[in-house]
């Protein structure tokens, strides 16, 4: 013997209407909506790196036509926009951080601020780092 299943009730589903621009009627909504859209400039700058790469590999004529495309201004400025994305996304996510890992210490809940200044020196020292490497070579 089949059974078949009846929906609950035979009236259409209650369905609110949502403008296009649902999103900006919101703080929060909106501050989400920019965090979200840090993605977009760190995908110019993965494709910026990765160009950088292939200029390298086919020569140095090729590697001095990518530096004079990252001395265009209008690169300049995308890679600025790019920085402070980068830098907003960085903020968002490590205040984040504390709240997805608890930390406890001898018994005791870690509150957020030390976790989040950790964060920062660890990527000030990745920073810092990387410059010495590259002021190397």
């Amino acid at each position: 013997m089949t059974r078949t299943t009846q929906p609950a009730s035979k009236r259409k589903a209650y369905r609110a209407e949502m403008s296009a621009n649902w999103w900006l009627k919101s703080a929060f909504t909106r501050f989400y909506m920019l965090r979200e859209a840090t993605a977009i400039p760190t995908l110019w700058f993965s494709l910026l790196l990765l160009a950088g790469l292939v200029c390298l590999k086919h020569g140095p004529e090729s590697w001095q036509d990518f530096v004079a495309f990252l001395q265009n201004p209008l690169v300049l400025v995308l890679n600025i926009v790019t920085l402070l994305a980068t830098l907003l996304h960085a903020k968002t996510w490590f205040e984040l951080a504390p709240k997805a890992a608890i930390v406890v210490v001898k018994a005791h809940k870690v509150g957020p601020q030390p976790i989040i200044t950790l964060l920062w020196a660890l990527a000030l020292l990745t920073t810092l780092l990387v410059l010495a490497i590259a002021a190397l070579y």
